[in-house]
């Protein structure tokens, strides 16, 4: 690559003498590194570096985003960056943008970028933006596969919840289901036979085996949900509340405020926010010992909100947003949606999960 490729062309006002006083020793005597240094530094980066314009398009970039990506400097610089993102995050990078034009910081901002050969790679992003220039510095590095690993680790989770939840309706709830029906034959022999007593413990039996099967049932509806292609996510979540009520004992509601025909969540993204919110709620029970749990999903502006809020004990003092790994599976779910996860305490009592994520309706462009 030519040298004015990596370091792009000046900027306005720059001159040779502000380069030269780079070469100045400082207050310790050591030589500050002179622009030949930096244009080293900046093209032998195994991260990806460059410079961006607020209307969308790369300006600078280093040898690493051939490297990695597989394009051509003069393709990646042609075509905006928005071309390069896949379309589930353009809504999510757009904000991002947005965020750095008005003065915000960006850091370990992740999205997917479009390889040559028609793949995605995982970059997370660290930005600052320069309004005076109207330019977005920014480094990124591929994650691709701490994100496959991951990816891998969440299937492997979904699967074997699947595979109990099946194990527990065709295996377990026959089996109760059989015995049952025999002690009840039990029950009625022994009451035939005039031996009232026997009969009436071998029909509480049968009785306790049939509250065992029912409670069997609703802990497999947990583990393997409702078809959320069928019923759609608030059918999901009414039926999610529904048996939390009958499991705990537990005020569950569920508020879907979407306008399901005018917007539409993938697969992918209903799932992601199901399992969050199921984990919220399983959290409010077990470890908040919540009485009321509200599971809310609606818009605000160009994003989707879901909430959990409970009336529980609220976290504890010493959690971080980084302890447990329920907190941790949640926002992972939540970053690869292309949003973002918060979780606070409410006052004395009570806790908000909080998951805003892009619609696919707002798949926005620079020129927006």
């Amino acid at each position: 690559m030519e040298r004015n490729e990596i370091q792009g062309r000046p900027r306005h006002g720059a001159s040779s003498a502000q380069f030269h006083a780079s070469d100045r020793t400082g207050d310790s005597g050591s030589a500050k590194p002179n622009v030949n240094d930096l244009a080293r530094f900046f093209r032998l980066s195994r991260d990806l570096l460059c410079i961006a314009t607020f209307d969308g398009y790369f300006r600078c970039l280093n040898p690493a985003w051939t490297e990695r990506l597989g394009w051509p400097m003069a393709d990646l610089r042609r075509k905006r960056f928005m071309d390069f993102v896949h379309p589930d995050d353009r809504a999510s990078t757009w904000i991002e943008v947005k965020r750095l034009r008005a003065g915000a910081e960006t850091v370990l901002f992740q999205n997917r970028y479009r390889h040559r050969d028609g793949s995605y790679l995982w970059l997370t992003w660290n930005a600052r933006a320069e309004p005076s220039e109207s330019q977005i510095y920014a480094t990124a590095r591929d994650v691709t596969r701490q994100k496959r690993l991951e990816q891998e680790v969440l299937e492997v989770i979904d699967r074997e919840q699947q595979r109990l939840g099946r194990e527990l309706h065709d295996g377990l709830c026959q089996n109760l289901a059989g015995i049952a029906a025999l002690s009840t034959t039990l029950s009625r022999r022994l009451e035939a036979r005039s031996t009232s007593h026997d009969a009436a413990i071998a029909s509480e039996i049968a009785q306790l085996l049939r509250q065992s099967v029912d409670l069997a049932r609703d802990l497999a509806r947990g583990l393997v949900p409702v078809s959320l292609n069928e019923s759609g996510l608030g059918g999901a979540f009414e039926a999610l509340a529904l048996n939390v009520e009958h499991l705990f004992g537990v005020s569950c509601k569920a508020e879907y405020d979407l306008d399901q025909s005018l917007m539409t969540l993938s697969g992918e993204v209903e799932a992601h926010l199901f399992r969050i919110a199921q984990e919220a709620v399983n959290n409010a029970i077990t470890h908040g010992l919540a009485s009321e749990i509200v599971i809310r999903v609606c818009r605000v502006g160009t994003e989707g909100i879901l909430t959990v809020r409970d009336d529980g004990l609220g976290l504890s003092d010493d959690t971080d947003d980084s302890g447990g790994l329920g907190l941790k599976t949640m926002a992972y779910r939540a970053s690869l949606i292309g949003g973002s996860l918060k979780v606070r305490r409410l006052g004395r009592r009570g806790t908000e999960v909080l998951c805003g994520f892009p619609l696919l309706e707002f798949r926005m462009t620079p020129e927006e």
